[in-house]
């Protein structure tokens, strides 16, 4: 089958453990997903499947949202509840620091991701370096919290909902959150309920789409493209993109466009002076 599916990822499941499950269920090897949650976390998925896998680097699943809680008062090894505890500390008096802190950490930032991350560092996973008690020093990184909300506190725990570009990691924004307002920070529970245009009042359980595989899939990828210009071109056209050829069209440039023919996804094209040129067709 060729289209996205939008995927409860389970608690104490790794994003491999939902693909190798979902190849069981399609009987199908080509499959892959956008953005890894950790095993603690749970939330939106997005999985692609069949020809659709080649359209991850196209989607618009760079801006996300978080339901995060934390627990005051501990640090540790891997910055959540699953790693060793280094450090304990008062909880304040004064939890307006919390929103004082918050207020400098919304918009463009730089985050030093966790050491317990899968970056990689000189060709080796940061987290198997730290595993091995190997010191993993890696730089800032710019990120950008387009809003982060302290949804509610009750000592020891507080809640946050965020709202960020990729490349972000909630388990150093709450650390770095907590150091601002001088309070020991550690995630104690992670669910992502939005990236781009999926959301997780829309997702499927595991469970849903074993009962159901073919009903999970969505094959209308307007939505999957929205984030590139779409650009509609005749049927009688359609033959010649799909063999490659170089078509004329009156559409101005563009680096990357959605091809479409109707309501028929034919592929990527840029768009050069009057001529389409195919990049990936989709027969």
């Amino acid at each position: 089958m060729d289209g996205v599916i939008n995927v409860v990822k389970p608690k104490g499941w790794t994003s491999f453990d939902v693909i190798a499950k979902l190849r069981k269920i399609y009987h199908q090897k080509k499959i892959g997903h956008g953005g890894t949650l950790d095993p603690m976390a749970s939330g939106v998925l997005p999985v692609f499947l069949g020809r659709a896998a080649r359209l991850i680097e196209y989607a618009p699943i760079h801006r996300k949202t978080y339901e995060a809680e934390f627990t005051m008062g501990i640090a540790t090894d891997t910055e959540d509840m699953t790693g060793r505890v280094l450090e304990k500390g008062p909880i304040p008096e004064d939890l307006s620091v919390f929103e004082k802190a918050a207020e400098t950490m919304r918009g463009p930032i730089m985050q030093v991701p966790s050491a317990y991350s899968a970056l990689k560092v000189h060709g080796e996973r940061a987290y198997k370096l730290a595993r091995e008690g190997k010191k993993v020093d890696l730089p800032p990184r710019p990120v950008t919290i387009y809003e982060l909300t302290i949804e509610d506190i009750q000592p020891p725990l507080i809640h946050l909902s965020v709202t960020c570009s990729a490349g972000t990691y909630i388990r150093a924004l709450g650390r770095d959150l907590g150091k601002k307002a001088g309070c020991l920070l550690t995630m104690s529970a992670l669910t992502r309920t939005e990236m781009g245009p999926f959301s997780l009042k829309d997702a499927c359980t595991l469970e849903e789409i074993e009962k159901d595989p073919a009903g999970a899939v969505i094959e209308d990828l307007h939505p999957i493209l929205s984030a590139l210009d779409q650009v509609d071109i005749p049927e009688e056209q359609a033959t010649g993109f799909l063999q490659g050829k170089r078509l004329r069209t009156k559409e101005g440039d563009r680096e990357r466009a959605a091809i479409f023919s109707g309501s028929r996804f034919l592929g990527i094209a840029s768009i050069e002076k009057g001529i389409i040129h195919p990049k990936k067709v989709f027969s």
